[in-house]
């Protein structure tokens, strides 16, 4: 009767360690793919919509310069590059955020902060009448 107690503590003491190794596993996983992520969003901001802003702003300032549009698309355009400028920095902020997480989870101690996507919270233009 004893025996069949220690086995079955055993067997169950095993159950859990196998089920603990997996949801390691899996935490470690879904962390590792919210980082890569996080890495290719603000990887494509930096290498590529912030030097195309630029480029754009330049060629508006030689079209404002040149008389072909007004003063209030040169400002629009400039607004819209601000914005590119801080969604790429919310996006670094989100990969560096991920980065923390990850270390976190393979030291051994993960964190339950979700990584959001970025730009999620930030309003796309002020509408309010002047």
């Amino acid at each position: 009767m004893q025996r069949d107690t220690m086995s079955a503590q055993t067997l169950a003491a095993a159950n859990r360690l196998e089920a603990t190794v997996r949801a390691a596993g899996a935490h470690l996983r879904e962390s590792y793919s919210a980082y890569r992520t996080a890495y290719d969003i603000s990887r494509h901001y930096r290498d590529e919509v912030v030097p195309l802003r630029k480029t754009i702003a330049e060629e508006n300032l030689l079209r404002y310069n040149g008389m072909i549009i007004g003063v209030f698309e040169l400002l629009s355009d400039s607004r819209d590059q601000v914005g590119a400028v801080i969604a790429a920095i919310g996006a670094q902020e989100q990969f560096w955020l991920a980065d923390a997480a990850l270390q976190a989870t393979l030291v051994g101690r993960p964190t339950s902060a979700a990584v959001a996507s970025p730009g999620g919270g930030q309003p796309a233009a002020d509408t309010k009448a002047h």
